[in-house]
């Protein structure tokens, strides 16, 4: 057995995070000392599997035990603003740590489609008002809408239409101490009697999004903005095309592996 270790600095964990996630998390350990701004990075596995890497980004190869260490998942950096953890730490939550236990099945923050739309979501945040609002459409875990209330929002609206999510979704909220979210069982193409919102966020296949965004543009706030993901490559031109034709503005879109996702921004006025 093998072990690659290649130094960095702390700025680059999100990086390496992106380019290791073809990985499996259990043969990837990543740690810093306390006070340091030096990342070491260490994947385990046979030489066949680690030459490639050393190949492509440098590092050392060296002997490692004869098994695979069973190592803790690393926390997923996003953007600096939060941090994404499948275990709970040992010390207590700093105000950017959300923990979404490892093994579920959806909304773990290292998909690319939910990766992506956390990162859209802490680029936009600063820009926002000070206690935003969101809504969080086919919420799954809970996360985007745990990040949401991390990022400053004052009140989040989270739903899907599955009741054993909602039930997930609350224990999260109760695991990630949340105050500021509410969790509904609600189908996202039905309309949803709430106060207007300054973003919405929808992690959706392209037809259910294309489907249900007339319904969520009359939840936005003129000017607000919407989040989207789910979106695989050769979908995202129509998906594009249906939002500029009910009011947004073109899309920033960010593209990772097959899977798109999206930042619009609803027309402040219809001409």
């Amino acid at each position: 057995m093998q072990r690659w270790t290649r130094k960095t600095s702390v700025d680059h964990e999100e990086l390496w995070h992106a380019r290791l996630d073809g990985i499996d998390p259990g043969h990837v350990l990543m740690s810093t000392k306390p006070g340091s701004r030096c990342l070491v990075i260490q994947v385990f596995g046979t030489a066949r599997d680690l030459q490639p890497l050393q190949k492509r980004f440098g590092g050392t190869l060296s002997a490692a035990d004869l098994e695979i260490p069973c190592v803790p998942a690393s926390p997923i950096p996003i953007r600096g603003r939060l941090r994404i953890h499948s275990v709970e730490p040992e010390t207590p939550l700093h105000h950017r740590d959300i923990v979404i236990p490892q093994g579920m099945a959806f909304g773990t923050g290292d998909h690319a489609t939910t990766a992506t739309c956390l990162r859209l979501l802490c680029d936009l945040a600063p820009a926002l008002r000070p206690g935003w609002t969101a809504l969080d459409a086919g919420t799954g875990s809970g996360l985007l809408a745990i990040a949401c209330e991390r990022l400053g929002a004052s009140d989040v609206v989270a739903f899907d239409n599955d009741p054993v999510c909602i039930r997930i979704v609350k224990e999260n909220l109760e695991r990630n101490g949340c105050r500021h979210v509410r969790a509904l069982v609600h189908d996202v193409r039905k309309a949803l009697r709430i106060p207007k919102v300054d973003v919405v966020l929808a992690n959706l296949f392209s037809s259910l999004l294309l489907e249900s965004a007339p319904g969520l543009r009359q939840r936005l706030q003129a000017g607000g903005h919407l989040i989207f993901s789910g979106i695989l490559k050769s979908q995202i031109r129509e998906v594009c095309a249906g939002l500029k034709a009910g009011g947004f503005e073109e899309p920033r879109i960010v593209t990772r592996g097959k899977w798109c996702a999206g930042l619009a921004r609803l027309e402040l006025a219809r001409h």
